[in-house]
């Protein structure tokens, strides 16, 4: 038993030895039609652009993560996001809607984004990056008076309200406000079920979740030989 023990021991040691893993979060990837905006590191390789279309497609390259968790942010990770679905559905300068005003609603289904084409290791470990899911999301709403709207981010109500008025009491002002919702990673996120009263409202931007998993494992052969020495080293201890 205790040389099974030991065995079981060194392999899994060795196996463990093999990849560091780290969860990374990309917080707040905020993607309208006229580009990427918050994350001034990373490159929007190509967009759709300010366009109604379905499928609408962003290619990111976003570098400087530690996604392999060896302490070093030299990892790189490329991917699409990619909104589908939704009647006139459209990339525009505040984010993604289907029409001003917006999202989904009745028997209209807002845009749903997905993560596709991910590509990239990491640098040290050689680890392939996958796409773990959506960590969360958020809705967007513009008005220049007292408005509410709301919107469903997976199912969940976010409410938004704009009053109109400044700090120096001025009424007219056009603000801008964000409501967000977490959620355990999951491979989608739809924004849908929009209504209230005037304004606009979007999509606005999005929590993406990276790790990486082992792109080999230690040959047949090397987990033998580290149960020959264990084997060796207790019975030497038994003499």
């Amino acid at each position: 038993m205790r040389l099974r023990y030991l065995f079981a021991t060194t392999a899994t040691a060795l196996l463990m030895a093999g990849s560091a893993n780290a969860t990374v979060i990309i917080n707040a990837l905020d993607i309208r039609g006229n580009g990427l905006f918050g994350h001034n590191t990373a490159t929007l390789v190509s967009s759709t652009g300010t366009v109604a279309a379905d499928p609408l497609d962003w290619t990111i390259m976003y570098p400087g993560l530690d996604i392999d968790g060896d302490g070093s942010a030299n990892d790189t990770v490329t991917f699409t996001i990619q909104a589908t679905g939704g009647t006139n559905q459209r990339a525009f300068n505040q984010g993604v809607d289907n029409g001003f005003g917006n999202l989904g609603g009745g028997a209209n289904v807002g845009p749903t984004f997905s993560v596709i084409n991910v590509s990239g290791t990491g640098t040290d470990s050689g680890d392939t990056i996958v796409f773990d899911g959506f960590t969360g999301g958020a809705v967007g709403m513009g008005s220049g008076g007292a408005d509410t709207r709301f919107a469903d981010i997976n199912g969940t109500t976010v409410n938004l309200a704009t009053t109109g008025i400044d700090l120096n009491g001025n009424g007219s002002t056009f603000q801008f406000v964000v409501g967000a919702e977490d959620f355990a990673p999951t491979p989608t996120v739809t924004y849908d079920n929009s209504g209230g009263t005037g304004g606009s409202i979007v999509a606005r931007h999005h929590d993406l979740q990276f790790s990486t998993v082992a792109s080999s494992v230690p040959e047949p052969s090397s987990l033998a030989l580290l149960g020959l020495a264990g084997l060796g080293f207790v019975t030497r201890r038994r003499r």
